[in-house]
Parts: structure tokens; C-alpha cells; sequence
């Protein structure tokens, strides 16, 4: 009886530590010598799957490029960034030196959150020789905290509101502005709750307006902001008694009329939306007197199964023809994180050709308004305040 209880005792132990791991999967030294462990295996991209065009982008661009190249298939596994990030640290609790995500796409106060728990594995960029042609600049920090090796820039856009030209006729051209349109024109105009990515962004665009920079240096949002962001409710969609969760709920009511705007980190977005017959053909981009300038990046974390295949996916993934096709119309219209000037003649002309579009804003006048965001701490303010406006 006591040889039975031991021989089951060790055989709990033994499920448990296959289970869990007991070391973690190694970078090979080389890419060449990754791509080759990472044949024949699938690798689990964790992302945000909220928009069609960049899932089609990932589904029948990049993977058949991957399998016919690299014979790795991927799986990509749609689920919010917080999410999988509250996975991770539950990884790290319990020790699991091999997890189920190989891949993430991330960015922000998740990134943060990310690093500060050290969920990410270091010093990748050193395997992907794509990683050469990244613009510094984007690459160097991710919304003012220094990435150090642990992401991976992947794209590069700016805040813009989209509008129905054959319903707005005189569009605003600030913040202001539109405060006073709404109340000209109740019940067209919404944004997503703070919750989310590009509700919280909207709310930080208000923030500037009304602060500047001096925000940065601010502990606090005052009450004055939150008071006037009420008394706006009134006159938004639902009379502000109730938000949007999402951008994709927000895209789906101006894509129905409901109201006669909507907004998102991407300049280029709309167009593969107007092409598909879902935005209005009168769609046009809406720069009001600031835009804040956004990199998403790609990390890797701890404990991934399969860091060879996520190696090899984001070289994939930062290769001139990824990115130009990333950045068309075609499925998603993502700006470029590569640094164009080097790449060879023909790659740059491809991108320079791209900068053509009925729904992308004026490119000078983008760059002129463009700011830095104000960082994680001011997105968690955002946060803690909303209750005061969504009751």
C-alpha cells in the first residue's frame, strides 16, 4: 500500500512537471539556425482581434508567406492585450517555464505592466536581421518608457477622426470646435469608453487641449475636466448614458449612419473600409489641432514555447514586403515602423507611391500637429476618473 501511494505521489509529480516545464526554451545563436529549429512547429500569436482587415492581413498574407517560406504555421489567437498579459503573470506565479503564447503584440501601459513584472524575454532584437531597417526613433521608447531590447516596433501611426463629408459639411478643426458641433448636432458624435485603447486616447487628446504639457508634470486630472466632460454628455450619442466598449462598436454605428463620426490610431484605416463598401463613400480624414503619434511593438515573452518561430515570425513581419503590404489598403493601412530611407530604390519608391488616398489626411499637416503621448501614468488618471463621466 505505502509502495502504491509513493509510486502514484511520483507519478503527480512527474504529470505536473511536464505540465508546467521545468526549463525554459532556449534563442538559438543564430537566425539561420532559428529558422531551422523552428520548422514544422506553429507558433500563437496573442493579439487584439478586433479589426477585420488587420485578422485578413495576418490570415492570408503574412501565414502562407510563413509556411511556404519557413514551413511554420501560425496561429493567431485573438484576445484583449490585458488579458493576456494577466496570463502571463499568472505564468510567473506559478513558474511555468513553457507557456502556450509565443508572440504578442503590445504597446503602452500593458508594455509597462509587462516589463515591470519582467513577463518578456530580453535582448531580441540582436535575432532579427530585419530589426536593421527599424526607424530609432519609433524603435527607441514606447510612449515615453525606453523598450531596451524587450519589443520590437511593428508599426507606426497617429490619431485621427474619420467623418461622412456627405453629412458633415462644415467639419470642425479643433477640440473646441466639436464640442460645439455636437450641439448643433445631438446625438451624432460618440466616443469608446475609456476602457479602451482609442477611448482612453480621445479622452488624453481633451486632456491636451485643455493642459498642454503642463499635464505631464500633473499628479492629478482636476475636477473642472472631469465636470465639463460630463455636462458634454448630453449631447453625444445615447445622450452619454451609454459608450461604446470598443472602436469596432464604435466603427460599426458610423458605418450604419447612427452617427457621423469615428476615430483610431491610423491615418490610412478608412480606405480599405471605404473599398469594401462598410465606411461611407464620403469618408474623410479629420486632423483637429493636435494628433498624438503611437509605435506597437511585438514582444516575446518569458516563457515562450516556441521563441525560435516568434523569431522567425517577426523578421517575417518587419520585411519590406510585410510592411508595404501592411501599410496599403489592401487589408489594414498600418504605417511602416522601418526607416524608408534604408531600404534599397525600388522598396522605397513601392512605400513613397502608397502616400496617395481619398481618406488619408494631408501628410504635412498630420506631421505639424503631431505630439507625444503623455505615458502610462496619464492613461491610468484617465481610468480612475471616468466613473465621474459614465455613471
Amino acid at each position: 500500500m505505502i509502495r502504491i501511494v509513493k509510486r502514484c505521489a511520483w507519478l503527480t509529480a512527474l504529470l505536473m512537471l511536464a505540465a508546467c516545464g521545468t526549463e525554459r526554451a532556449e534563442l538559438a545563436p543564430t537566425f539561420e539556425q532559428a529558422a531551422e529549429e523552428a520548422a514544422q512547429t506553429t507558433v500563437n500569436f496573442y493579439l487584439w482581434g478586433g479589426d477585420d482587415g488587420i485578422n485578413r492581413y495576418l490570415d492570408e498574407f503574412v501565414a502562407p508567406r510563413l509556411e511556404a517560406a519557413y514551413d511554420i504555421e501560425l496561429n493567431r489567437v485573438p484576445m484583449d492585450t490585458a488579458e493576456f498579459v494577466r496570463q502571463l503573470s499568472l505564468d510567473k506565479r506559478a513558474e511555468r517555464a513553457n507557456g502556450t503564447i509565443d508572440l504578442m503584440w503590445i504597446n503602452g501601459d500593458n508594455f509597462r505592466n509587462a516589463a515591470e513584472a519582467d513577463l518578456l524575454r530580453e535582448d531580441i532584437l540582436d535575432a532579427i536581421p530585419n530589426a536593421a531597417l527599424l526607424n530609432e526613433t519609433a524603435q527607441a521608447t514606447d510612449a515615453g518608457i525606453p523598450t531596451e531590447g524587450l519589443e520590437v516596433a511593428w508599426g507606426n501611426v497617429q490619431f485621427v477622426l474619420h467623418y461622412d463629408a456627405e453629412k458633415v459639411k462644415n467639419p470642425p478643426e479643433t477640440f473646441d470646435q466639436l464640442r460645439r458641433w455636437t450641439e448643433e448636432n445631438p446625438g451624432r458624435f460618440t466616443y469608446p469608453e475609456v476602457t479602451d485603447f482609442t477611448g482612453n486616447a480621445f479622452i488624453r487628446h481633451l486632456l491636451y487641449a485643455e493642459y498642454g504639457d503642463a499635464m505631464r508634470d500633473m499628479d492629478t486630472i482636476p475636477d473642472e475636466f472631469w465636470d465639463e466632460l460630463a455636462a458634454w454628455s448630453p449631447n453625444l450619442w445615447k445622450r452619454g448614458e451609454t459608450y461604446p466598449k470598443s472602436l469596432a462598436q464604435l466603427d460599426q454605428l458610423y458605418a450604419s449612419g447612427e452617427v457621423w463620426m469615428t476615430m483610431g490610431f491610423n491615418e490610412r484605416r478608412a480606405e480599405a473600409e471605404v473599398n469594401a463598401s462598410v465606411f461611407p463613400d464620403g469618408t474623410r480624414a479629420l486632423v483637429l489641432d493636435h494628433s498624438i503619434a503611437s509605435t506597437h511593438f511585438l514582444a516575446i515573452p518569458f516563457n515562450a514555447s516556441n521563441p525560435n518561430g516568434a523569431v522567425v515570425v517577426i523578421e517575417e513581419l518587419l520585411s519590406p514586403e510585410a510592411q508595404l503590404m501592411k501599410q496599403s489598403d489592401t487589408y489594414w493601412g498600418d504605417g511602416t515602423s522601418l526607416d524608408v530611407e534604408k531600404l534599397d530604390h525600388t522598396d522605397r519608391e513601392a512605400f513613397l507611391a502608397l502616400d496617395e488616398g481619398i481618406t488619408y489626411p494631408d501628410p504635412i499637416e498630420l506631421a505639424e500637429r503631431q505630439i507625444a503621448d503623455y505615458g502610462p501614468d496619464v492613461i491610468d488618471l484617465v481610468r480612475e476618473g471616468w466613473p465621474r463621466v459614465a455613471r
